[in-house]
Parts: structure tokens; sequence; C-alpha cells
């Protein structure tokens, strides 16, 4: 059952988690801007945006969202690391899985089939922002988290099972969401 058996990377679908986190922790406001270069570049690494050899320019949070910018991202990521101006991957780490579990992230979905745990990332916050990193979550669990953010943040478990009723039609167990 690749719904419930096959993990993958979230991709761009996690950016909401790290706009979150950023709106939230103060990062950044949502008028707040970031330039694209098309790369970002943090010590000896570099990582790319997706448009690169392009570039995006100045982007707020709607407009990263918009463009799905990872450059914005990555700054995001490494912002969220920083304890008195110094980066620690562990606070940023910690802080994205903070918000993960707040959009249903931490947990399985809910169908009442078998269906393999979530990965919430443990390695580079800054890829990690774009969900990339060790982010690893099955079909099921990435449509509960986008109906989480459909729903302004309520998260419902899924189900497969509406009703239960025996052979006369008498309602046995009545399914909520």
């Amino acid at each position: 059952n690749y719904a419930t058996q096959q993990r993958t990377a979230p991709g761009s679908t996690y950016k909401m988690v790290t706009s979150t986190a950023a709106l939230e922790e103060d990062i950044i406001s949502t008028s707040s801007k970031v330039t694209c270069y098309g790369f970002y570049e943090t010590g000896d690494s570099i990582a790319r945006c997706w448009i690169h050899p392009g570039a995006h320019g100045s982007l707020n949070v709607i407009g990263a969202i918009q463009h799905s910018c990872n450059a914005f991202y990555y700054e995001m990521g490494y912002k969220l690391s920083l304890t008195d101006n110094v980066y620690d991957s562990q606070t940023g780490l910690a802080t994205l899985a903070k918000y993960a579990d707040m959009y249903g992230l931490s947990e399985t979905s809910g169908v009442e089939i078998e269906e393999y745990s979530p990965k919430i990332s443990d390695t580079d916050p800054i890829r990690s922002s774009i969900g990339q990193g060790t982010n690893n979550y099955t079909t099921t669990q990435l449509a509960r988290y986008v109906t989480t953010v459909a729903n302004r943040g309520t998260c419902y478990n899924l189900t497969l099972i509406d009703k239960v009723t025996d052979s006369n039609s008498h309602l046995l167990f009545d399914n909520q969401a």
C-alpha cells in the first residue's frame, strides 16, 4: 500500500511548517524580505535555489511560498538555528520539529490500516527547512498535513470508515474524524 507503506521527503510542501515557525518565533514578519541570489551560502556549504542560475530577488514570506524559493527557506532554517547569534543545528531542528508536530507530522495519520511512522528530520536544519534532510512521510501523513493547513491549523485524524452497521442496517458504530 503506497499510501501508507512508502515514505518520501515532503519537499516544498514542508515550507508551510518553516513559514509558520519563522513567523511564530519572530524570525520574520509578513513584510520582512530576504533576497534570493539563486543560491545560499553558509560557511563552506552552498545550497542552490531551484531557479539557479536565475534568482527570485527580494521576497517576503508570501512571495517565498508563491515562488517556492529555496534560498528564502534556507535563510529561515539558518535563523531558526541561532541562539544568541550563534548557529546551533540542534536548536533549528528542535524548532522545526515543534512546528511539524503542531501540523500532525509527528504521528501517523489515523487511518485504520497499518502505516509507517513518520520521520522528522534530525540533520541539517537548513536543508530540512525545504522538506529535505531526513524528513520522510507517507502520502496519507502528507494529506493529513495539507488538510491541517486548509483547516487553519485544526488537525484531524484521517479515517477510511464512516460507519458500521449490522445486516439489518442498525448502526453499530458512527465514526468521526
